[in-house]
């Protein structure tokens, strides 16, 4: 369950879809950081649509994403979607705060490489 809690936590995190290019081409080989409470969770996006998310726990999750209408959708089984705004702009060491799909504050910070 914490795992689901986290990647609802990540569906908020990244503003329009012609910027929001950027971010995600930024983040293919880097890793988004998303901190909620005390817990991070670390997502790897790659080219082809897929993600890897990686729990505190240390367990790892896979899934797939599609960004449309300026929203980033995760994808999930039996065609559930959970969407949410795109972040516009942000570069490998940014670090910002923003709210998520449940309107928990987050921190995310986009970092080098890939654990």
């Amino acid at each position: 369950m914490k795992k689901l809690a986290a990647l609802a936590a990540f569906a908020a995190v990244l503003g329009s879809a012609p910027a929001f290019a950027d971010t995600l081409q930024n983040g293919y080989g880097n890793t988004f950081a998303v901190t909620l409470g005390a817990d991070t969770v670390r997502y790897h996006f790659n080219e082809d649509g897929t993600f890897g998310a990686i729990a505190p726990d240390g367990s790892v999750q896979h899934g797939r994403y599609e960004t449309a209408n300026n929203q980033i959708c995760f994808l999930g089984e039996g065609d559930a979607r959970q969407c949410a705004p795109l972040e516009v702009g942000k570069n490998v060491g940014d670090t910002w705060q923003q709210l998520d799909s449940n309107g928990n504050q987050i921190t995310v910070t986009l970092e080098a490489g890939r654990e």
